[in-house]
C-alpha cells in the first residue's frame, strides 16, 4: 500500500494533541475518507500517533509550535511514520521538495512527559512542545537518528483506519437490515417499525455527539499542570526579571525533580501573571465541570433512547404510546394529514415577558422552539439555562444600555424564568448558566434543544413565590 498524506491544516488541541488535517495521495480503490487527521498524542497514557476521520474539537492554530513549523515549511507531505524499537521514540519526516540537503522532521520522544520537537536538517531543535510548555530556545538534538534501524508504522496505522471504516460501514448495514422482534400473535405494526427506525437514527447521532463531547473534555492532568505552574510562579516570583517572557526552573528547584518552563506575559507585572496563572487553572476546572454536565445530559438522553427502542422492537404498542414517543423526542407525526382550506396562524416559538428594568425576556416553549429561539438570537444577546437539567432556553435581547453587562435585577429575573421553565421549578432556586449567544454551538445531528456551550458563567439564584408571580404576570405574548 503506497500512500502519502498532504498536509492541509495544523492545530493543537487543549488535551496536548497536535493535529494535522490531510488529504490522501494514493489509489482511489482504498475507499479512505477524502480528509483524515493525523493525531500526535503527547499524553503519557495514550502516547503515540494515530489516524482518525474526525477532527477533535477545541483545537487552535494560534500556537508557537505551529507558527514556527509553518514559517519554515509551509507545505509538506508525509509518507513514513517511523519508530525506534529500542527507545519507543517516533519520527515523522516532513517532505517538502528536493531532499538533497536533508529534511525537517518531528521527533516524538517517549519521555515523562512526552515531548514533540521540530528538528531542521542540521539536527537543530527549533521548537518543542509538551505538557510542561512550549520551548522556543534553539539547541542541538542529543544523538543523531539512525534512520536505517527504524520501523515504518505508517502502513499499520492506515490499515487500522481502513478496518475501522469497514467496521462502521458493516455495522450500518447490519443496523438497517436488523429485524424487529414480534411474533404471529403480536406482530409489530409498520408504523411502529418506522418509529423504531427513527429512534435508532437519532441514537446513532447522539452516540457521535457524545463521543465528540468526551473527546473535547480536557484531561484532569491539564488542571494539575496549570496549578503546578501557578504555585511555582508564586514561589519563585523573585526570580522573574522585568518584562520576561518565561521563567525557567531546573530540577533542583522543583518538587518533582524535573525542569519546568512557565510562560509569562511581559506586559503584566509578576503579581498579575500569578493571578492570571491561578485564573487559568480555575477556568480549566470550570470547563471540565461544564463539559461533564453536558456529557451526563447526553448519557441520560442516550439511555432513554435505548430503552424506548427496545420497547418498540419487543412487541406491538398502542397508538397512544406511539404519540407519547413522538412528543417525547419531538419527531414528525407518523400520519401526516392534509391541511384544511384555511391556513392557521403560526404560533411564536417563545413567550415574552417584560422585566422590571423594561427589557424583554424571551422563554422557549419546547425543545424545537428552543432551537428556533436560540438560532434567531443575535451574537450579543444573553442566553440563560438551568444547570444540569432539561429546560427552556431564555434569551435577553441585547440593547445599548446592557451591551457590556446586565443589571442585577434583570439578571435575576431572567434566571428565575429559566429555573421556573425547568425541573427545578418547585425548588424556587437553582444554578443557572448565563453567556452570550456567540458562545453556543449547534453541532450537526444534535437533538432538538441540545446545544454545546463553548464558554459560560454560572450563578446561583433563590427567589420567593411573590417575585416569580410578579414576573410571570408581565407576560406579553
Amino acid at each position: 500500500m503506497s500512500i502519502k498524506l498532504k498536509i492541509l491544516k495544523t492545530w493543537i488541541n487543549n488535551d496536548y494533541t497536535i493535529i494535522f488535517q490531510t488529504s490522501i495521495i494514493g489509489p482511489k480503490d482504498l475507499n479512505l475518507p477524502k480528509k483524515i487527521h493525523l493525531l500526535i498524542d503527547l499524553r503519557q497514557q495514550t502516547f503515540g500517533m494515530r489516524l482518525d476521520s474526525e477532527k477533535p474539537g477545541q483545537a487552535t492554530a494560534n500556537h508557537a509550535f505551529i507558527q514556527i513549523l509553518r514559517k519554515h515549511i509551509p507545505q509538506f507531505t508525509i509518507k513514513e511514520i517511523l519508530r525506534d524499537k529500542a527507545t519507543g521514540d517516533q519520527y515523522i519526516p516532513l517532505l517538502s521538495g528536493p531532499q538533497g540537503e536533508g529534511f525537517w522532521y518531528i521527533k516524538l520522544a517517549f519521555s515523562k512527559p512526552p515531548l514533540a520537537s521540530l528538528v531542521d536538517p542540521k539536527e537543530t531543535v527549533q521548537v518543542s512542545y509538551g505538557q510542561k510548555g512550549t520551548f522556543t530556545k534553539k539547541h542541538q538534538l542529543d544523538g543523531k537518528p539512525d534512520w536505517s534501524s527504524f520501523e515504518d508504522i505508517f502502513p499499520a496505522l492506515a490499515a487500522k483506519l481502513m478496518d475501522s471504516a469497514k467496521s462502521v460501514e458493516a455495522a450500518d448495514e447490519d443496523s438497517d437490515e436488523e429485524k424487529i422482534a414480534g411474533d404471529d400473535s403480536n406482530p409489530i405494526p409498520e408504523d411502529q417499525r418506522e418509529l423504531a427506525s427513527r429512534l435508532k437514527r437519532k441514537l446513532k447521532t447522539t452516540k457521535k455527539n457524545l463521543e465528540k463531547l468526551r473527546g473535547d473534555l480536557p484531561a484532569r492532568s491539564a488542571v494539575d499542570v496549570f496549578k503546578t505552574k501557578a504555585n511555582y510562579l508564586q514561589r519563585y516570583a523573585y526570580l522573574v526579571p522585568f518584562e520576561a517572557f518565561e521563567l525557567r526552573l531546573d530540577a533542583t528547584q522543583t518538587d518533582d525533580g524535573m525542569d519546568w518552563t512557565i510562560e509569562l506575559d511581559p506586559d503584566l507585572s509578576v503579581g498579575r501573571n500569578i493571578e492570571a496563572a491561578f485564573e487559568k487553572a480555575r477556568k480549566m476546572e470550570r470547563k471540565i465541570k461544564m463539559g461533564q454536565e453536558q456529557i451526563d445530559q447526553f448519557q441520560a438522553y442516550e439511555k432513554d433512547l435505548i430503552e424506548d427502542i427496545e420497547i418498540l422492537r419487543s412487541e406491538a404498542q398502542s397508538e397512544s404510546f406511539w404519540q407519547k414517543i413522538v412528543a417525547k423526542y419531538k419527531l414528525p407525526d407518523l400520519n401526516l394529514k392534509g391541511s384544511g382550506s384555511a391556513a392557521t396562524p403560526v404560533a411564536k416559538a417563545y413567550k415574552s415577558y417584560l422585566s422590571s428594568t423594561g427589557h424583554m425576556i424571551l422563554v422557549g416553549k419546547g425543545a424545537k422552539e428552543n432551537d428556533i429561539l436560540t438560532k434567531a438570537a443575535r451574537a450579543n444577546d444573553y442566553w440563560f439555562h438551568a444547570v444540569g437539567v432539561t429546560g427552556s432556553h431564555v434569551i435577553v435581547p441585547s440593547a445599548p444600555d446592557i451591551r457590556s453587562a446586565l443589571p442585577s435585577q434583570l439578571l435575576k429575573e431572567a434566571a428565575m424564568l429559566a429555573i421556573h421553565a425547568s425541573r427545578l421549578k418547585d425548588d424556587l432556586a437553582g444554578e443557572c448558566y448565563v453567556t452570550k449567544r456567540a458562545s453556543l454551538k449547534k453541532q450537526k445531528g444534535m437533538a432538538a434543544g441540545l446545544w454545546k456551550i463553548e464558554q459560560s458563567e454560572t450563578f446561583f439564584v433563590r427567589y420567593k413565590e411573590e417575585e416569580l408571580q410578579k414576573i410571570l404576570q408581565s407576560i406579553r405574548a
